[in-house]
Parts: structure tokens; C-alpha cells; sequence
């Protein structure tokens, strides 16, 4: 999940003036939340935590646990709508992580409050966040609706051939848009079996590669969508993650899986106000639809395809100028290696 600075103070030194300025106004409690449905998962998860103000060093700040999370108990329900009625109500309990990475803030303990989906959420319904703090009286909320399922429908074949003699060829991959999608990521795993020096095989995966990201609109939402991965950046990705190694006497492809993110508007939305800026000015709006508060509420959900990978590519994973070093067997078992 994402980090927010609730404040960070910029402290200016008037030298030539002896008058005394405040420069923090009065602290105003503001919930900072960040939650994504996914009608996929069996469990679903929001972190919520506060901004924070105070005369010290805002980093130094962010480093205490009070100072970003709420020490009491909140009231943190998810409201399931239909045609403007609640027709159901999750009731979120909180969890506490400890695998938080150390950084800017506090770790590695952090709150996240979830709730089980035994029945599953439906794009049917909107679903409406609310926040109660019983301490403050403070209450924020957000509403958003789900994703609609979608699947991978191209290539239609069981296994994939990353071979082409056109240096520019591509693998396409399709599906049928969702309409309440706005933005897609298209990723990649690609798993193989590995062997060492005392015979023993194990199958191993690379982390996944981030293929592309695509953005749609009302009117192009429910169209054919894709992106395309390179040929040749498959042989560059796997000879990035798959390291050499000598206790290792042979590898074996085994099959790749393609996956399809959809999130909604709002994350979208988040994505693109909340960004590295690349222009001159570098102020730009932040970001919200928490409702007298700060984060995203969204929804997101995902679509998964295997395929095996054709012989001709157990062929260049074993002496391609690219991974010919990393022991792989061609079509016929036969570790072939760089020539």
C-alpha cells in the first residue's frame, strides 16, 4: 500500500523582522485511507492511519507509532448498496502486520482493518466505506463499485512461441474490456524447473515483469483491449532473472502465466495526481476520494492465463545469445549452451 505525509512544515527564518510567528494552526483530525475490493480474494483489506502535526521534524515524527496510527479502536464498516439502500454491512476487524519495510514511517508494525468475503462481493452493488473514530466524533467515508470479471480470450493456443525471425515481432495479448475498468497492467511470470549437482529439481519462478499499462474511457471501455510483450524482451527479462549459478547442471522452461489487472476510475485517477511530476511546475492537485479525509477507496480485479512455451523456444532459451549461459535443455533435453 502506498505511504502518505500527512504534513511536512517548511519552516521559514525571517531575520529581518523580530516579530514572532505561529506557524501551525490548530490540529484538525484527518483519517487517511487506502482500500481496494477485489471480488477475486477471499479477504479484503484497508489501511487507515491519521495525519499528523506537531512543532518537531516531520521525519522524525513519522517515525512514532501514535503519530500516524490511531491508538483507539475505530468503527470501520463496509456498506453494501442497492438502488440507494444498504442491503448489507461487513463489519471490519483490525489485523496487525509486522512486515511493514522500514522507511519513512513507523515500521514494522502497522493495522490493517479487513473483513472475510466467504460469499463474495458482486458488481451488482456499491459498496461504501465509513470510518467512525468514538474517541473524536470524527467520521469519513467512500464509496466505489466493483470491477466487472473479464478474461484473457488471445492467444488462443496452449503454448506460446517467443520465436520470430523479425526482431520487432510481439506477443498480443486480448480481452474482452470491462466497463467500469479504466486502467489495466499486464504482467508476466515465467516459471521453469531447475536442477543441481545432487540431482535434486526444483521449480522456480521469476518475479513478474511489467508488460505495459493501458488506460480506457466510457466510450472505448467495453472494446477489445491488449498489450504486447517484445520477443526479445522475454530472452532480455529472463536472462535478468534468472541468475548464473554452478551448482546448477541444467533448467527446463515450464510454462509462463500472463495476468491482467483492471482497477477502477478512482485509482486511476490516484495513479496519475499522485505521480512523479516531469514538467516545470512541479505543484499539482493531490488526489482523494475520502470523503473529509485523505486516500483511495477503488476497487481492482484480475484475469489469469497459462501456456506452455513451444519447442522451438526450449531451442532459444538453450543457445540464444541471451540466456545460452543459463544451462536451459532445447526441444530434445540436450543443455546446448552459448556456441
Amino acid at each position: 500500500m502506498k505511504k502518505i505525509l500527512g504534513l511536512s512544515a517548511l519552516v521559514f527564518l525571517f531575520s529581518m523582522c523580530s516579530t514572532e510567528i505561529e506557524l501551525l494552526d490548530d490540529w484538525k483530525e484527518t483519517c487517511v485511507a487506502y482500500g481496494l475490493l477485489d471480488q477475486t480474494q477471499p479477504k479484503q483489506y484497508v489501511r487507515i492511519q491519521k495525519a499528523f502535526l506537531g512543532p518537531n521534524n516531520a521525519y522524525d515524527m513519522a517515525q512514532q507509532y501514535d503519530s500516524i496510527n490511531y491508538i483507539t479502536t475505530l468503527d470501520v464498516k463496509i456498506e453494501q448498496i442497492l438502488n440507494g439502500s444498504v442491503v448489507n454491512t461487513f463489519q471490519l476487524q483490525p489485523d496487525t502486520f509486522y512486515n511493514k519495510q522500514y522507511g519513512d514511517f513507523y515500521a514494522p508494525m502497522q493495522v490493517i482493518y479487513s473483513f472475510d468475503t466467504p460469499s463474495g462481493l458482486s458488481d451488482q452493488y456499491q459498496y461504501r466505506l465509513k470510518i467512525y473514530n468514538s474517541a473524536t466524533g470524527n467520521t469519513c467515508d467512500a464509496t466505489t463499485t466493483l470491477v466487472e470479471d473479464f478474461n484473457i480470450t488471445s492467444p488462443s493456443v496452449s503454448a506460446i512461441g517467443f520465436t520470430n525471425p523479425n526482431p520487432d515481432a510481439v506477443v498480443e495479448i486480448k480481452w474482452q474490456g470491462s466497463p467500469s475498468a479504466r486502467i489495466y497492467q499486464l504482467g508476466m511470470y515465467f516459471h521453469y524447473l531447475e536442477t543441481d549437482l545432487n540431482n535434486v529439481t526444483t521449480l522456480k519462478s521469476t518475479p513478474i515483469l511489467t508488460v505495459g499499462t493501458l488506460e480506457t474511457t466510457i466510450q472505448t471501455a467495453d472494446g477489445l483491449q491488449s498489450l504486447k510483450l517484445p520477443i526479445q524482451q522475454f530472452y532480455r527479462f529472463v536472462a535478468q532473472s534468472v541468475p548464473e549459478d554452478n551448482n546448477v547442471i541444467s533448467r527446463e522452461a515450464v510454462n509462463v502465466d500472463f495476468i491482467v489487472y483492471g482497477a477502477g476510475s478512482e485509482l486511476k485517477d490516484y495513479i496519475e495526481l499522485n505521480g512523479a511530476s516531469t514538467g516545470i511546475a512541479q505543484e499539482r492537485p493531490s488526489y482523494t476520494n475520502i470523503n473529509n479525509g485523505l486516500g483511495v477507496f477503488s476497487s481492482r480485479t484480475y484475469s489469469a492465463r497459462t501456456y506452455g512455451v513451444s519447442a522451438a523456444t526450449d531451442d532459444s532459451l538453450s543457445y540464444g545469445q541471451y540466456t545460452c549461459n543459463l544451462k536451459f535443455k532445447d526441444r530434445n533435453g540436450v543443455v546446448m549452451g552459448c556456441q
